[in-house]
């Protein structure tokens, strides 16, 4: 894998004060997986996140999955649209995982179907079986606000945040007066975003299902330093901070 493009050292220095930053509204769900979700429409995008444990010495085995599990996933209009590495537990206490994937597919249709395939039933039992010591992952659809979306490479280096927020009407209203000023201040900084996520399903209870799932990008740990030390975000931290119930944060970058 490419190295990270930017210094983790300087970086670790900066996660200290800036982990909590890149959040969105709140959806009024719960944190455990077991709570109701708005129902998903037929023809709505689908984005499958998968966070992969892998058994030593099996990564090669793993890329072989990997490998032609994008190719299956184009008969249903799907692809893998992003794959991160990580490299550090920024915040939170998870163990951090070997790889974390994106599958998007067209509709909740097209991932049922995927889930039946054949040679992609076949793919399970050959390598991971094999190759994956244990993984948890979440079924997601886009959040419903306007942003700025812009789409990364591999040079860039990316955060994974799963997001839990506190429960109840008066958090849900400090979050959203938040966001909307902070995402007004947060691109001036070099970050940029792909994907605000909605989980409605879990894959197990490993973990539990948090209220959102946000993707990013950016450019220099210069620029997040600056960021947190805006006299703007400073005044909006508190706000920000009252909302939030947990964060677990994870810093990579892309395979893929």
């Amino acid at each position: 894998m490419k190295q990270l493009s930017i210094s983790i050292l300087t970086l670790l220095s900066v996660i200290a004060f800036s982990s909590f930053i890149l959040l969105n509204n709140q959806h009024p769900t719960t944190m455990e997986s077991t709570h109701s979700t708005p129902a998903v429409e037929q023809d709505e995008q689908i984005i499958n996140t998968a966070f992969f444990y892998l058994k030593d010495g099996q990564e090669k085995n793993f890329e072989k999955l990997r490998s032609r599990g994008n190719v299956l996933l184009e008969k249903y209009g799907a692809k893998i649209e992003r794959v991160i590495k990580p490299q550090i537990l920024a915040a939170g206490e998870i163990e951090l995982p070997d790889e974390i994937h994106f599958a998007v597919y067209p509709s909740i249709a097209a991932k049922e179907a995927f889930d039946q395939d054949p040679e992609f039933i076949q793919l399970k039992k050959d390598y991971i079986a094999t190759s994956v010591e244990k993984m948890f992952g979440f079924t997601t659809h886009n959040d419903d606000f306007e942003f700025f979306r812009e789409i990364g490479d591999a040079t860039k280096t990316y955060g994974i945040a799963l997001v839990y927020l506190k429960e109840g009407k008066k958090h849900a209203d400090q979050f959203a007066e938040y966001h909307q000023q902070a995402c007004e201040i947060i691109p001036e900084f070099g970050t940029h975003f792909e994907r605000f996520l909605i989980p409605f399903a879990s894959t197990n209870d490993l973990i539990k299902q948090p209220n959102e799932i946000h993707r990013f990008y950016f450019d220099s740990p210069e620029g997040m330093q600056n960021m947190v030390t805006d006299s703007r975000m400073q005044a909006l931290f508190p706000k920000r901070d009252a909302s939030l119930e947990n964060l677990v944060f994870i810093i990579g970058g892309a395979i893929q």
